[in-house]
């Protein structure tokens, strides 16, 4: 469990550091115009977004409350930062790889 905590840690913080970098460097608006206007930006958009899709659903697997829709709306802004987040808050919670893959519930 530890080298998952640090993994997700890190995760984390590279995103973290990354979004600073893009706002700090460039032009949210601008720039994102000309991404979605770009055939590659529009599939690493799509890329990014059926990921969290599907990440979204481990949240649901592992949850099962109503805990699951303010981090379904941080994995839809913050995109990758809140599924580290996520993670990470569920490595520091588990003692297993089970337990962090599946939640505390068994699954039906």
């Amino acid at each position: 469990m530890t080298a998952i905590r640090v993994l997700c840690g890190v995760s984390v913080l590279v995103m973290l550091g990354a979004i600073v970098y893009g706002f700090a460097a460039g032009d949210f608006g601008d720039e994102g115009g000309v991404l979605v206007d770009l055939a590659w930006g529009r599939v690493t958009l799509i890329d990014l977004y059926v990921g969290l899709l599907l990440f979204g659903g481990w949240i649901a697997l592992r949850e099962r409350s109503w805990l699951i829709v303010p981090w379904l709306l941080a994995l839809a802004v913050l995109g990758n930062l809140a599924a580290g987040a996520y993670a990470f808050r569920a490595a520091l919670r588990t003692d297993s790889v089970a337990a962090f893959l599946l939640g505390h519930t068994p699954v039906d």
